[in-house]
């Protein structure tokens, strides 16, 4: 179905009804000093809370809280599991965040899980800098994170408990405590004999994204180009969907080109996966899957992308349903980089917002001003957008 694209006041008089408050619109960076962002969502009454993979060194995760009107960032818990990613040659820790009330779920990527092995291939890691690789957390926050004065931190001591088993009480500088415990420790790797390499090389798993839906987690892995479903309480999990492989439409590279998962939203009754998309990165090539609840795989959601990393649902009047989507870059391959994208897909047509976002990562919405913001992991910062001043620059072909 051919869409008419509608005139500018039906679009604007729209999100007008959906952003009612605020007017200010930041070009420069929202907020500072972040340790390469991975996800962002909303918290509490005036929140963010950012999952940041950390630096080279091991075990400096982090998550940090921001607040959402001044961009003041406060430490909510540090020294999260993180190690050093061989396969992307970059740190790899916290990746995927879902609150539901009190209780924080917190995805920890690949780290140093793997290393190189012989002739090019990779083997397991036997002294990661954590035994927390690939898990589920689950943090307990006190009823007041919001105005902490000092955050909480985590030891190795406390690492080696929580692989245990074992529940791990924190306590802050004022006397707070946060509760964490292990959800799930999800396969490292598994074996990938390969033409060329030795026999027991592996393929690293690398978690990056978590929805709650049903009273149950839903986790991507970007590397097993796969989702599983995990219960919360047990801790028990099985692999909910695959994702093909597609053909490559390039000259070069293999035949086929891997998913890439980043990120699982809920929307309705199904989930939406972002596909990132492996090398060689065509532009076009990314997409947006949708999946019932049943398991079964609808048929491309959104198509025509590049390097997609989060899609974020609102509902309209009418429950209708428009779409922002955040793009990493509009060609991998390219020296420089050029920057990511942000677009609003709406029922009559899809708009730029913005494309001068530096490798933007996750995005999240305020619910009463509509404010969008946007992590960058690179610069390790937070940008902020009023989408209806974005569109109405868009609509006039303004930068």
């Amino acid at each position: 179905m051919k869409y008419i694209k509608p005139p500018i006041f039906i679009t604007t008089i729209v999100l007008f009804i959906l952003i009612p408050a605020t007017r200010v619109f930041s070009q420069g960076p929202f907020a500072t000093g972040l340790k390469a962002p991975t996800k962002i969502i909303t918290a509490g009454q005036s929140s963010l809370l950012i999952a940041e993979t950390g630096t080279p060194t091991p075990n400096s995760g982090r998550i940090s809280l921001v607040n959402r009107a001044t961009g003041a960032r406060g430490t909510l818990i540090d020294n999260l599991p993180s190690g050093f990613n061989v396969v992307e040659h970059s740190p790899s820790g916290p990746s995927g965040i879902k609150l539901d009330g009190l209780k924080l779920y917190l995805t920890i990527g690949q780290g140093d899980s793997v290393k190189p092995g012989p002739r090019g291939g990779l083997v397991a890691n036997p002294n990661p800098a954590t035994p927390l690789n690939n898990s589920v957390l689950e943090l307990t926050l006190p009823a007041d994170y919001e105005v902490l004065i000092s955050g909480f931190a985590l030891s190795m001591s406390d690492q080696n408990q929580l692989a245990k088993g074992s529940q791990v009480v924190l306590q802050n500088a004022e006397g707070k405590i946060m509760n964490l415990r292990l959800v799930a420790n999800l396969p490292d790797y598994k074996i990938e004999n390969r033409p060329g390499l030795p026999q027991g090389n592996v393929r690293p798993a690398n978690l990056f994204g978590v929805e709650m839906a049903n009273e149950r987690l839903y986790v991507v892995d970007a590397s097993f180009n796969q989702l599983y479903r995990v219960q919360p309480v047990t801790g028990d999990y099985f692999t909910f969907a695959t994702f093909p492989s597609r053909p490559n439409p390039l000259p070069f590279g293999p035949p086929f080109v891997e998913a890439v998962p980043t990120n699982v939203r809920l929307h309705a009754e199904s989930l939406l996966v972002t596909c990132f998309t492996g090398f060689p990165f065509a532009s076009g090539l990314s997409d947006i899957r949708s999946l019932a609840f049943d398991g079964f795989q609808n048929p491309v959601f959104m198509d025509g992308l590049t390097s997609t990393m989060d899609v974020l649902p609102v509902t309209m009047p009418q429950n209708q349903s428009m779409f922002y989507v955040l793009e990493f870059t509009t060609n991998m391959l390219a020296q420089p980089m050029p920057p990511g994208r942000l677009r609003l897909k709406t029922p009559e047509d899809t708009y730029t917002l913005s494309d001068t976002l530096i490798s933007p990562t996750s995005i999240a919405r305020d619910g009463e001003t509509g404010t969008l913001y946007i992590t960058q992991i690179f610069p390790g910062n937070i940008v902020r957008i009023v989408p209806e001043l974005a569109l109405s620059n868009a609509l006039r072909g303004e930068k």
